[in-house]
This record gives structure tokens, sequence and C-alpha cells, in this order.
């Protein structure tokens, strides 16, 4: 949604926003852009492909992660939003990125008409931006006719190139935006999210996320580190309350980096949150790392729900494992309970609270805890 050229000193580089946390990172290293300590230095704009309307920005010093969270939020814009976000620039004397964020926030304050054959038309597309709907079938309503014109007479619209622009100049924009904390932002769909607070201020953190843009909003509360915050996490998509619990544990015994990784583990594969929570039963962990392997290595367990006795174990792998059939002429006379008992035997098997957990033939649960695979966001 943005592409331009910073600088530091003569070395330049091209960024296309939005970016990820890792090659932002790479792409200010390469112009010697981050010091020894990991801090980005001070870049300046040195070129504008896209908007042209960032030409505003150039030759300033800009904030990169203020610029990214920007383009995030033009990212989601349609045609008509994005032809209001670049008509409110040219509005606007000198803009910063705070201003330019602020602005996606107040795109209601810049109303652009196409059909301006009547007073009706313009009065009804200004109710339909600045109050975000009206009634259906409700055109020729007089009221809107006398909004038209009563918007005209004021002198509040202009031609423009992307139609009939109403604003008032002296209606000030909301500041959502503090030039602090970036303001609630679901930028992309995730697993879960976690507000986090500190001395009065809160962001959103969309979580399995990279730890670089997790540190990056812990910085910008202002908190000397994670465990100085307060956290509330929940699920967005799925309804279970005891992960949620579980997870909350874990963010205050091992902080949001350990919960950012275990929930990396959860995402892979659509994740069945009950057959783990019977695994991490079966083998008695809670830790980040347990936990993880034995999300990574989910299929090396069998999970039978429901089920209380030997009986049924012995009739459900009978009818699922191709390997175990069993001619139903002979299903009178075979010991289903014996072979469930004998299977349980065999793998390791468990009745535990919500059923019935064993290992896959030739899995073990030792090697997979024992395991030191490293389990991470695959960023910083």
């Amino acid at each position: 949604m943005i592409k331009i050229k910073i600088g530091n000193g003569a070395r330049e580089t091209d960024i296309h926003f939005p970016i990820s946390e890792r090659e932002l990172y790479n792409k200010l290293a390469a112009i010697h852009a981050i010091d020894r300590t990991d801090e980005q230095r001070p870049v300046t704009v040195t070129g504008v492909y896209w908007p042209e309307e960032f030409s505003v920005l150039e030759g300033r010093q800009v904030n990169l992660d203020e610029m990214n969270y920007l383009a995030k939020r033009m990212d989601s814009f349609d045609d008509r939003e994005m032809d209001q976000f670049l008509i409110g620039i040219s509005m606007m004397d000198e803009p910063s990125l705070k201003d330019l964020i602020n602005l996606t926030f107040n795109l209601d304050h810049f109303t652009l008409v196409q059909d301006i054959s009547n007073y009706g038309k313009i009065g009804r597309a200004y109710v339909m931006n600045t109050e975000g709907a009206v009634p259906a079938n409700d055109e020729d309503d007089p009221k809107y006719v006398a909004i038209g014109k009563d918007l005209i007479d004021r002198g509040l619209a202009r031609i423009t190139a992307k139609g009939l622009l109403i604003f008032d100049p002296f209606d000030k924009l909301t500041e959502v935006y503090d030039g602090q904390t970036f303001p609630e932002y679901a930028y992309t769909s995730t697993l879960a999210s976690a507000e986090v607070s500190y001395n009065g201020h809160m962001e959103l953190l969309l979580l399995p996320d990279e730890e670089l843009a997790i540190k990056k909003a812990i910085a910008r509360l202002g908190a000397p580190s994670d465990s100085d915050c307060t956290f509330s996490f929940y699920f967005n998509d799925i309804k279970n309350d005891a992960w949620e619990k579980r997870i909350d544990g874990i963010i205050r015994n091992e902080g949001i980096y350990g919960a950012n990784t275990l929930l990396r583990a959860l995402v892979a594969d659509n994740m069945d949150l009950d057959k783990l929570t019977a695994v991490a039963e079966y083998a008695n962990v809670d830790s980040t790392k347990d936990l993880s392997a034995l999300a990574k290595h989910i299929g090396d367990f069998v999970f039978i729900k429901d089920v209380e006795d030997y009986e049924t174990v012995g009739r459900y792998f009978m009818e699922s494992d191709p390997r175990y059939d069993l001619n139903l002429e002979l299903e009178d006379f075979f010991d289903f309970k014996g072979f469930g008992e004998y299977l349980a035997e065999a793998n390791g098997g468990e009745f535990i609270s919500s059923g019935f957990v064993c290992m896959q033939d030739g899995a073990e649960l030792s090697e997979i805890l024992d395991s030191d695979e490293s389990i991470t966001m695959g960023g910083m």
C-alpha cells in the first residue's frame, strides 16, 4: 500500500509497506540503520513511489513502525475510502505520520459524491458517509434535498478530481492515536489476542506474532519488560475457557513470549484443542516447552473421546484401523475387552477424564518430551 525510499546517510533502500518485522529489520540492517543494541537509528524519507500524496513526508525523518501501522490501516480500504484518505491528505498542512494515522479513523469527515445531479443525491451521500447508513429506498425523502442545499450554500463543497468533496475545515478530526501506543486494530485474522496494559496505556497484541513485534509494543507502553505489564488474553474465533485459563497461567508464570511460542504451535494444522487437552492430561505436563512438543507431535497420539471401558476401546480400533479388520460374522465371538486391554498395555494407554489416550505404534512419550527441537515464531 505504501512504497518509499529511506536513507541513512549515503545508504538507501526501498521499502514496501506493510512489511514483516523480520523483513524490516533486514532492510534497516542493510543500510546500517540498526545500532549495536538492535535499536533503529533515525531514517529519512528520500523518495516516494506510492501514493504520491506521501511526498509531503519526503526529506523528513519518520518512525517506520508508524508507517507500517498506517499501511495496515490503508490495506483495509476499499476504493472509496482510499480516495477519501488521499483527498484528506491534501486538506492537511504538512501532516505527520501521527496525523495520517488519525486521518484513517476520520474518513467520515471527507464526503466524496460522484452523482451530483441534484441536491437530494448530495445530501443522501453526505448522510451515508457521516452516519454510516441510510434507510433503504428513501432516495426521494425531501430532507436530503434540504441537507444537500445547505451544504452547498455554506460553501462546504468543492470539485476535485475524485468527485465533489464536502469538507468542513473547522470540523476538528478526532485524535485516536496519541503518538505513543497504537489504537486497537485487527489487521489479520489470528488465533488469539491479548490486551497488554501498563501505566494507563494499552495495546492489542495479535497472537501468535513475531517476537520483535511484541517487544516493540511493550516498549511503546513504556514498560521495562513484559513481566511489568498486565495481560488480558482471549481466543478470537473459538470458545475454550480451559485453554484461555491455561494460557493466562503461562503468561503469568513464563511471560508473554512463552505463551506466544505455544500459540505458534497451536496454529499448526488447525489444532484440535480437545485432543491436545487430553494428551496434556495423559502426559501430565503444563509448561510451554512440553505443551508445544505435544502439539507438534499430536499425530503420535490416539484419543478416543468419552470412553470408559476397554471393550469400547477395542471396538474403536477394530472399526477405525484397517490393520484390525474383522469379519462381521465373527464379531459375536471376538473378545473386544481383551483386545482393548492388549492395545492399552502395548501402547501405554490410559483412561483420562475425557476418554482414552494411547501412543501410536512406534511413538514414545519420553522421546517427544525430551526433544530439543526449538519451536519458535520463526522470526525475531
